[in-house]
């Protein structure tokens, strides 16, 4: 385990100036035992709340050396048998160098997803896209990845294609959260995706149900049960975020365009009836006076942006979790901004009480996907993953007459070539210490996954 050095309040002076430093978060916590951390500051909104890196995590994911090589969207689901679901956006598949780049053929699968059976290293994590080919000698195909789940209306490739390591362009999915429910006696796995075509537009939510009966590496451990294409008629992406409370019902999260001339968007809500996301969905709609309501009726995009739930701050991504009786929305609001931490009584808001939590350093823009994993909290801390895309780089030369010449380099191109890629487009991971503070809350231990809780009764 790193050694993390603990400061106390020190206040001295010095040439007339008085210095402070704040002490650190308390690491001697067994439970924290094994997690190489490091320190970051404190969380913007108050002196008392501690940032750590986790570089455990980042590793975990960082080291993968053949098949896949980074990915973004990070989605985490706890599995009845207390192994992991991990699903992903767009991923990168093939061999890494020496180097750390993704300078051998790779290719980029649309969607990836792991079992995560341990937190020892990265075969914990087993991948269940499958590879191209694992013959060494096919250098063009060596560890390249197929779509783990294909748009069933994708057309432009052929099976001859996918087989060599093209990937879909015209149709795909990208992940949303995901659920565990038990149907008849057997535990189920429900995942929600977004339907992309053309200019990245959505116009779809689908969901799937894999079989969870065994274990990872049997016949049947997440064997595709059911492709339901359209599963509610759609309106926006709810689902993006998923929060199954003791209530009976299972929480859909979404953003819609605040329609505003400077951009942003607000988080929406909507419910099934059952934690079954096969059951009727309903939406918490705003009327004209601005009196919610549970509505059964698909709505329009007039009705959901007039029935923001974050209290007219902007969310991307809404990732929501219970700590003890209040419910925590969490979110960073555009590309490169400060992730925070709101609060409410319901998990249908409103979310007040805003909170800036990390100011994500400049060199890791540009970052998104802010999530919440619950299962890997330890003592009460939050633990909250972003996707880093490379940014746009300038490098500059002498030309022959003495001046500078700029060459600029794509920052999304900068995953395949540059040295060190393969650390770029990846999950990195904070912990958030002491968080309770800004809400004058006690910390009661870990946060838990209120899913698994309520598959528990089923």
């Amino acid at each position: 385990m790193k050694k993390i050095i603990h400061y106390m309040l020190v206040t001295a002076t010095l040439c007339g100036a008085t210095l402070t430093t704040w002490a650190q978060a308390d690491l001697s916590d067994p439970r924290l035992e094994g997690l190489d951390l490091e320190y970051q500051g404190r969380a913007v909104a108050s002196a008392d709340v501690h940032v750590y890196y986790d570089l455990t995590y980042w590793r975990l994911f960082a080291s993968h050396q053949k098949g896949w090589l980074g990915g973004d969207g990070v989605y985490s689901t706890t599995l009845p048998d207390g192994n992991v679901f991990w699903s992903f956006g767009d991923s990168f598949f093939g061999l890494g160098t020496e180097f750390r780049n993704n300078g051998r053929p790779t290719n980029l699968p649309r969607n990836a997803a792991m079992i995560q059976t341990g937190e020892h290293s990265f075969r914990d994590f087993i991948v269940l896209n499958e590879l191209c080919s694992t013959n060494p000698n096919d250098r063009e195909r060596y560890c390249k990845g197929k779509t783990w789940l294909r748009h069933p209306d994708a057309k432009e490739l052929s099976q001859s294609d996918i087989n060599n390591g093209s990937t879909d362009s015209d149709r795909f999915y990208w992940p949303g959260d995901a659920t565990v429910i038990k149907r008849d006696g057997k535990p189920i796995l429900q995942v929600l995706w977004g339907s992309i075509f053309g200019d990245m537009e959505r116009d779809e939510t689908a969901l799937t149900e894999y079989s969870l009966e065994g274990k990872p590496g049997d016949p049947n451990y997440m064997k595709l049960l059911k492709l339901i294409p359209n599963v509610v008629e759609y309106s926006t992406g709810y689902g993006s975020g998923i929060f199954e409370d003791a209530d009976g019902h299972t929480y859909l999260y979404s953003t819609i365009g605040t329609g505003g001339i400077f951009g942003g968007a607000w988080a929406v809500v909507a419910r099934s009836t059952t934690h079954d996301l096969t059951s009727q969905w309903e939406y918490w709609i705003a009327d004209e006076d601005g009196n919610f309501s549970w509505q059964t009726k698909i709505p329009s995009s007039e009705e959901i942006r007039r029935s923001n739930i974050s209290s007219g701050e902007w969310i991307s991504e809404p990732s929501v979790f219970k700590y003890g009786e209040k419910y925590y929305i969490c979110s960073q609001p555009i590309t490169d901004g400060t992730v925070f931490i709101m609060q409410a009584d319901h998990p249908w808001g409103p979310f007040t009480n805003k909170k800036d939590l990390y100011k994500i350093p400049k060199e890791h823009s540009a970052t998104y996907n802010a999530f919440i994993h619950p299962q890997c909290s330890r003592t009460g801390e939050l633990v909250i993953s972003y996707n880093m895309n490379p940014a746009d780089l300038s490098t500059y030369t002498r030309g022959e007459n003495g001046d500078a010449i700029e060459t600029k380099h794509n920052g999304f191109w900068r995953n395949f070539n540059a040295w060190g890629s393969s650390d770029l487009y990846q999950p990195h991971f904070i912990r958030v210490f002491d968080w309770q503070k800004l809400y004058g809350v006690e910390n009661i231990g870990p946060i838990t996954d209120v899913g698994i809780t309520e598959y528990e009764k089923m």
